[in-house]
């Protein structure tokens, strides 16, 4: 269920919850990691989350690519799936 492509109403195959979910926990676990260990100063904060974050998103959402290929798509909203029919 969270490896699965989703589809959205143009029919375009969009990331996974397991990519959005990831999304959040590097965001946010950069976020935090670097104001308490690193620095508290507003510009070295938001440059360090940024850089961190990028990094670990690439890595997570390469992996999370192969861990889903090959699965079939779900939908993003049951309402698309409603039209369908």
């Amino acid at each position: 269920m969270l490896l699965k492509p989703l589809k959205d109403q143009s029919g375009t195959h969009t990331p996974s919850w397991a990519s959005r979910i990831w999304s959040l926990i590097a965001i946010i676990g950069c976020g935090t990691y670097v104001f308490f260990q690193i620095s508290e100063d507003i510009f070295i904060w938001s440059t360090c989350t940024l850089f961190l974050s990028t990094i670990l998103l690439n890595i997570g959402w390469i992996s999370l690519a192969k861990l889903s290929k090959g699965k079939e798509p779900g939908v993003l909203f049951d309402s698309i799936s409603e039209e369908e029919k």
